[in-house]
């Protein structure tokens, strides 16, 4: 089963600007100093950073909504994955971790074992920590379920 990765977005103003409207719909990026802020595309891409990609819905819309200066309308939408992503060995990777071991190591142990096989893209190795942390949170929902 490939697990969804999600990305948030902030929709302000209304109306398109070409036709004089003020809407400016901004991604959510992480900024480089661990920090997360809603940035237009263009200055996005002028300073190399890399969209913020979250395991849940939920989670994109909470940290869309702690990073929101302007308070425009929060949404979580899902995001396409690369086709380099390896759904299948990173689903086998987490499903032999403890569904208990904290997200931080698991996302450590993700991007150290990207690097390592050679991937050197931002963005690449944020949607396979992201796909994975999103393995996770379906490993944890089924010991909830079942009571494990």
């Amino acid at each position: 089963m490939t697990h969804t990765i999600y990305f948030a977005m902030e929709f302000h103003g209304a109306g398109d600007p070409y036709f004089g409207g003020t809407a400016a719909d901004w991604a959510l990026y992480n900024t480089g100093d661990g920090g997360q802020a809603f940035i237009s595309a263009a200055d996005a891409q002028r300073r190399k950073l890399v969209f913020a990609y979250f395991p849940t819905a939920a989670e994109a819309e909470h940290a869309g909504t702690a990073a929101s200066t302007r308070k425009g309308r929060i949404s979580a939408l899902p995001g396409k994955l690369r086709s380099e992503v390896p759904t299948g060995q990173i689903s086998w990777i987490v499903g032999n971790k403890h569904v208990g071991e904290d997200d931080s190591e698991l996302a450590e142990d993700i991007a150290d074992r990207a690097k390592g096989a050679g991937a050197t893209d931002a963005d690449l190795i944020a949607q396979m920590v992201a796909y994975a942390l999103a393995c996770h949170r379906a490993n944890q929902a089924l010991v909830l379920h079942f009571q494990l």
